[in-house]
């Protein structure tokens, strides 16, 4: 049996990339979030939701990218 685990390198380096990306993106202020939020919640769930979108789409489209042979790379 082989165990597998998240190479957290690859996986830091992809969040990081990510980070920037959507850290440039404007905040909708009319995006249907929930009202009440001031603008740093706002802000908050926007990067966070985000930065989630990206790293689904990318173990959905990649698993082998983050997902290694506990053996393949030595741990970080």
């Amino acid at each position: 049996m082989r165990i597998y685990r998240v190479d957290r390198e690859e996986l830091w380096e992809f969040l990081t990339r990510q980070v920037r990306l959507v850290e440039r993106l404007p905040v909708e202020r009319s995006s249907g979030l929930v009202d009440g939020l001031d603008d740093a919640e706002r802000e908050a769930i926007w990067l966070a939701a985000g930065i989630a979108t990206f790293i689904g789409q990318a173990i959905a489209d990649e698993p082998e990218r983050f997902i290694v042979a506990a053996g393949d790379r030595c741990a970080v």
